[in-house]
């Protein structure tokens, strides 16, 4: 009887033990974790400025809430828009003008070198456009990865309509 309760608590510390380390393992190699949200309160008309509002988050995981290191993120719209700039960083003090052609000979900026904290206000980045002069459904492709394993990509479809 005593040999019998021994080893059930034995059991019992062994199996807590080996859960808490199970715990710590799964804690420190989580990636992090975001979400972009777009936000464009007024409706798009043709051929007229823009600002797409961007907000990023680092949203964590339930068991570990990783710092995001040296995000980069690429804006990426239709080849008919004309991309103007691109405004990031805490106080929307970087600007790049630099649009390129990327993959699916969609238009491109980038914004790089972003760091999220959990539970900190979302970052913001603002791209400024002016749309096609045709009216439609346009695609904008968001894709972004860090240095220590971020990776999301995310499509959004917006309608362009006639003024």
């Amino acid at each position: 009887m005593l040999i019998d309760n021994l080893s059930l608590i034995f059991s019992g510390i062994t199996t807590l033990a080996a859960l808490y380390l199970s715990y710590v393992a799964l804690k420190h190699s989580a990636r992090p974790s975001i979400k972009i949200h777009m936000t464009c309160d007024q409706p798009i008309y043709c051929n007229e400025e823009t600002n797409f509002l961007f907000e990023l988050e680092n949203v964590g995981h339930w068991y570990a809430k990783p710092m995001v290191v040296n995000l980069i993120i690429y804006f990426n719209f239709d080849n008919q828009f004309t991309l103007n700039f691109l405004k990031f960083g805490s106080t929307q003090e970087l600007l790049n003008k630099n649009v390129k052609t990327g993959v699916g000979n969609m238009k491109y900026l980038k914004a790089s070198g972003i760091k999220l904290s959990y539970g900190e206000q979302r970052e913001k980045a603002l791209v400024n456009v002016i749309p096609p002069s045709t009216p439609g459904k346009y695609k904008i492709k968001l894709s972004s990865y860090s240095e220590n394993g971020v990776s999301y990509r995310r499509d959004i479809a917006i309608i362009v309509r006639a003024k």
